[in-house]
């Protein structure tokens, strides 16, 4: 874990936790709330057994950088895998995060299976759907979205135009478009 350290007096010493969930530079008397912690998005804050604020890698950044890791090794033709120790490398790097921030308590993330996920989805909708007492058209609204959230996991950044001719026995988008009204 690496400490992260009072900038309001040079950054001589870490912040470290108080009873009020505040973190203060014993040097200065800064008061630093959790809110106000800017890290980059590959990062996470963490508090030590002593009570020293710091930050570590992000469990789940890890877990992806050792999982591109594998793909890259598996992709690259047997003989010419040569940049294996590169691979083993950045695998061992990324796995030695992972190990940091558990040891700072930070948990990786869930994973869930593509199918758990489709059923979520769906049960959000129903949920929804089933509560609302909602007329057809919001109906298929929300499981147009639900659809296209589906569409989305499977293929980032598809079109709407794509989500509909993998999900809809229409022949065109505008079809849909025109069932309630929708696209005027």
């Amino acid at each position: 874990m690496t400490p992260i350290n009072c900038q309001q007096c040079g950054g001589l010493l870490p912040y470290r936790i108080q009873p009020d969930r505040l973190f203060k530079c014993h040097e200065c008397g800064n008061l630093l709330h959790w809110r106000d912690i800017d890290l980059d998005g590959s990062e996470v804050w963490a508090v030590d057994a002593e009570g020293t604020l710091g930050y570590v890698t992000d469990p789940a950044v890890s877990l992806a950088e050792m999982a591109e890791a594998v793909e890259e090794y598996l992709e690259t033709p047997a003989g010419i895998r040569g940049g294996l120790a590169t691979l083993l490398q950045k695998h061992s790097t990324a796995l030695m995060a992972l190990l940091d921030a558990r040891e700072a308590g930070i948990k990786a993330p869930a994973a869930y299976t593509w199918s758990q996920v489709y059923a979520a989805v769906n049960e959000g909708a129903d949920t929804v759907i089933d509560s609302l007492e909602l007329g057809e058209p919001e109906t298929d609204a929300i499981n147009l979205a639900a659809n296209a959230a589906i569409a989305c996991l499977e293929k980032p950044g598809i079109s709407f135009e794509e989500m509909v001719e993998n999900n809809y026995s229409v022949d065109t988008p505008d079809e849909i478009r025109s069932w309630w009204g929708w696209g005027k």
